[in-house]
């Protein structure tokens, strides 16, 4: 009798380190749609044209998440996401997104990792097509990017009122040319007091894959190899306010090559961003229009517009269908790129 007491007390003890560790959270979403893509490219050739149905995964998800307390105020927070291939039997399945470990307390979180810069999350709930494979915002402006190799520090809420985040990015060669393996820097300083949300951002020295596509895209002929990836300094203003029934919101940003690039071609962005949404119970339509001009020098501009009308059902907090439709537009002075986008689709979250 005593010798199974004794054994209980000792598996007692050496449960005790399990139990006090917090088990972490499993999480994800599966968000998935028919887009109908109707597209022509100006260029009048015998593939300008294109219509066709895509079955596509938006930003589709799993992760797991946690936090262990470890005494005297601290705690370790952790992350680990990955992208799931929603459409497609294995393909690109459990690709990397955000990931971090990190050491928090009254100071607030550094953490290490790789994961959404501050600029990027700096856009709050402005874009009300988020995560969408077609309509995101990150389609159409430079900025919305996850970067590796960070240290990052995320202040607690100062003055119930301002939280300040900002990331160093090691550039560890990452560029190809003088000063594109910089570290870059991303900081931003946010205001959120009833229903309101201001967020000021600034990237230095980021090196975004958004303006790598448009140049060579734009360029390709007369961009030598050898400037690839390219490092650029952004400037981004956002502002929401919304409550129960609405929201409005609009973004400006600005940004341009951060090294000697310019001396021999330019592309400067300019965006706005208009958005807003109007719930009526289960029923959420929301729109947005975006405009953006890349000024590449000489006289020669690409410019893009967008404009996209949506309608949420929610069938609970974690369903929902919707609809939605969008025309876009980019003119280089020369040729239009004209396209309709038809969606229709449905997420759940676990």
């Amino acid at each position: 009798m005593n010798r199974n007491l004794l054994a209980l007390a000792i598996g007692a003890t050496l449960a005790l380190p399990m139990a006090a560790q917090a088990a972490p959270t499993v999480y994800g979403q599966l968000n998935l749609s028919v887009d109908y893509l109707s597209e022509d490219d100006g260029l009048n050739t015998p593939t300008s044209e294109t219509e066709e149905a895509q079955v596509n995964s938006n930003s589709s998800r799993l992760g797991v998440k946690g936090e262990e307390a470890l005494g005297n105020g601290l705690s370790a927070v952790y992350m680990a996401e990955w992208a799931v291939s929603g459409d497609t039997a294995g393909t690109a399945d459990l690709t990397g997104r955000d990931r971090f470990l990190g050491l928090k307390g009254a100071f607030g979180t550094v953490k290490l990792g790789a994961y959404d810069s501050p600029l990027k999350d700096s856009q709050g709930s402005v874009d009300q097509f988020n995560d969408m494979n077609l309509l995101d915002m990150g389609n159409f402006l430079t900025g919305e990017n996850r970067l590796d190799n960070l240290i990052g520090y995320e202040s607690p809420k100062i003055a119930d009122l301002l939280t300040v985040n900002a990331a160093l990015q090691s550039g560890e060669e990452t560029g190809t040319i003088a000063g594109d393996d910089d570290d870059g820097v991303s900081v931003a300083v946010a205001i959120e007091t009833g229903g309101l949300y201001v967020g000021v951002a600034m990237d230095n020295n980021v090196v975004d894959g958004l303006a790598n596509d448009i140049v060579n895209d734009v360029l390709a002929p007369v961009v030598p190899a050898s400037y690839e990836p390219y490092a650029r300094d952004a400037m981004r203003v956002t502002a929401t306010y919304g409550n129960d029934t609405f929201q409005v919101g609009a973004m400006f940003q600005t940004s341009e090559f951060a090294d000697s690039l310019a001396s021999t071609f330019d592309a400067d962005e300019e965006v706005l961003l208009v958005s807003g949404a109007f719930n009526m119970g289960k029923n959420t339509v929301k729109g947005q229009l975006i405009t953006s001009t890349v000024d590449f020098g000489a006289g020669f501009e690409f410019e893009t517009q967008v404009i996209a009308l949506g309608l949420d059902h929610s069938f609970t907090q974690m369903t929902k269908a919707f609809t939605q439709v969008a025309m876009i537009n980019g003119d280089d002075g020369t040729t239009e790129d004209e396209a309709t986008v038809l969606t229709v689709g449905m997420q759940t979250k676990f």
